[in-house]
């Protein structure tokens, strides 16, 4: 007959191992649920992060060409003269090369710069063309490409021309090789319009290296790389695959990668691929010239991390429950309520709830794994918000990042697919930021941004504020805000009028914007609607300068 000695030492060994599967089992669930959390976080915030340098990168490029076609635009007295009269047309020409060149000049990776005319109504070798003939040259007058000798439909050779003009609006060429400097490029284009006639293309060429640099240069774990394709999956800059291959002859098991890239999804999920065997997960996302950038890194170093925990964990209750037995004799009481205290604590971490404070009531074995797993839960939590913090709030502003927007963007493109939304986009953009930084300094800079956020959120209170870029914010409109924009735009431009009435010459403020309410028949993207918006907040920069310049050639009284 058992004493009831060793009846309750069974019971309490019992108990012990009852609690250390639980323990070592919660432990276990949670470490894999916050390591693939972990993971998910940070390769989306370094996908995001690349993403952001490349698109502002884009926007710089995007910027020159427009300011290139605004000028010209500008300029231009008529297209009849530009038509039939030979020496306005020469005139024309030789106004606009010092602002090209000069425009190409301070343009990142720009190796030529040109302006076009329509070759239905103007000599075909007509414009101009500066180029670079070679990488660390200067830029040289060439002769322009002869339309005569090429047919519309020669993609290869003046597609540059035509693609722009058939689609009708600003439109990025993808890369192709420059045979005459050995370099590949990538091409803005804009086409130019007057009274309804189509006058010519603004477009840049730039080199396709300083954004296959900025991809080359990055690292996740340690063979994770990114590379880029094009929307349909082609490749466009990889450090294994040739340019120009498709994923899908590389591999037939990537057929669902090239799937997933071709429809240009993006979010918080990472995507589960394999290639060549070997297991990989993936963050991308759409550039804004329509490439797609990838973060890729094998699941066995994503789950590296992960392993290691598990092991400890594993190897710590190994430990744990031999020193335990030794003691259940001598402090069997004294072990219950830590071993429940921790039991009830593994539960609620198993349900997520890592809000729990562990007391320290032994001081042996199990009261060391309460405080170690205490410090445990307590450094995820710090891990966790710091993660959160870094990926959703703007250090300067203090207003959501462009991470906390892609989240958002995600949101109402899921509502878009299940339903008709009501919500409207606002881009606003700060003007002449650059021309403040280059003769004030970035500290003022600085300065002028958190002015210019703190009238967007004072104006647009209810709605949620996102710092997308250096001088570009984006409001979303939803509910009474949505309801009342027209009132609220106009209480903005009150608000800066206010506020420059208060302010010396230095600091006033100057800010574009622009709006596109979500129309569920042309917008089947939420990109879409950006766009609408980003456009219509060109325009209103461009009427701005427009403004600004008549106001200061006006005669004195």
């Amino acid at each position: 007959m058992k004493s009831i000695q060793t009846k309750f030492i069974l019971l309490i060994l019992s108990c012990i191992f009852i609690c250390s599967t639980v323990i070592g089992g919660a432990g276990i669930i949670n470490a894999q649920r916050a390591v693939d959390a972990d993971t998910a976080l940070m390769m989306n915030y370094r996908c995001s992060e690349l993403t952001s340098d490349i698109d502002a990168l884009l926007s710089r490029i995007e910027q020159s060409v427009k300011t290139l076609s605004a000028y010209t635009d500008e300029h231009l007295e008529s297209v009849d003269r530009l038509k039939n009269d030979d020496d306005y047309r020469q005139e024309f020409t030789e106004q606009l090369q010092s602002v090209a060149v000069n425009a190409a000049n301070n343009t990142e990776g720009a190796v030529a710069v040109y302006v076009r005319f329509n070759p239905d109504f103007t000599p075909p070798t007509s414009g101009l063309f500066w180029s670079k003939t070679a990488l660390n040259g200067t830029f040289q007058q060439l002769t322009p490409t002869d339309f005569s000798k090429y047919n519309p439909s020669d993609i290869e050779h003046v597609g540059w021309y035509y693609i722009p003009v058939s689609n009708g609006k600003a439109t990025w060429i993808p890369p192709y090789s420059n045979e005459n400097i050995n370099v590949q490029m990538i091409s803005y284009v804009i086409p130019l319009y007057k009274n309804n006639q189509t006058v010519g293309v603004v477009g840049m060429d730039i080199d396709f290296n300083v954004i296959k640099e900025l991809v080359d240069e990055v690292r996740i774990y340690t063979s994770g790389y990114a590379f880029l394709t094009d929307d349909k999956a082609n490749i466009m800059f990889h450090k294994t695959y040739p340019f120009g291959i498709s994923i899908e002859s590389v591999d037939s098991s990537l057929i669902p990668l090239m799937t997933e890239l071709g429809n240009g999804t993006s979010g918080g999920n990472l995507f589960s691929y394999q290639a060549n065997g070997v297991k990989k997960k993936m963050a991308f996302r759409t550039l804004r010239n329509g490439m797609r950038l990838a973060l890729t890194a094998p699941l066995s170093e994503i789950d590296s991390h992960k392993n290691q925990l598990i092991l400890q964990i594993l190897l710590a209750l190994l430990i744990i429950t031999p020193l335990a037995i030794m003691v259940t004799i001598m402090i069997t009481r004294k072990m219950i309520k830590p071993l429940k205290e921790l039991n009830t604590a593994a539960q609620k971490i198993a349900e997520g709830d890592l809000s729990i404070a562990l007391t320290k009531q032994t001081k042996d074995e199990v009261g060391t794994l309460a405080d170690s797993f205490q410090k445990t839960v307590n450094h995820l939590q710090k891990y966790i918000e710091y993660i959160n913090s870094m990926a959703y709030r703007d250090a300067l502003t203090g207003v959501k990042n462009k991470a906390a927007y892609q989240e958002t963007e995600k949101r109402l493109e899921e509502q878009m697919h299940k339903g008709w939304p009501e919500f409207a986009v606002v881009v606003l953009d700060i003007n002449d930021l650059k021309h403040v930084n280059d003769h004030f300094g970035h500290d003022f800079g600085d300065m002028m941004i958190i002015s210019a956020c703190k009238l967007i959120c004072k104006t647009f209170l209810h709605s949620p504020v996102y710092r997308i870029g250096g001088d570009e914010f984006v409001v979303i409109l939803e509910n009474a805000d949505y309801v009342n924009y027209k009132e609220l735009l106009e209480n903005f431009q009150l608000a800066i009028d206010d506020y420059n009435a208060s302010s010396d010459a230095d600091s006033q403020l100057s800010i574009a914007r622009g709006i596109a309410i979500y129309n569920s028949d042309i917008d089947l993207v939420f990109s879409n609607v950006f766009k609408r918006a980003d456009d219509a907040m060109y325009q209103n920069k461009a009427a701005m300068k427009v403004k600004k310049n008549n106001t200061s050639t006006e005669p004195a009284a």
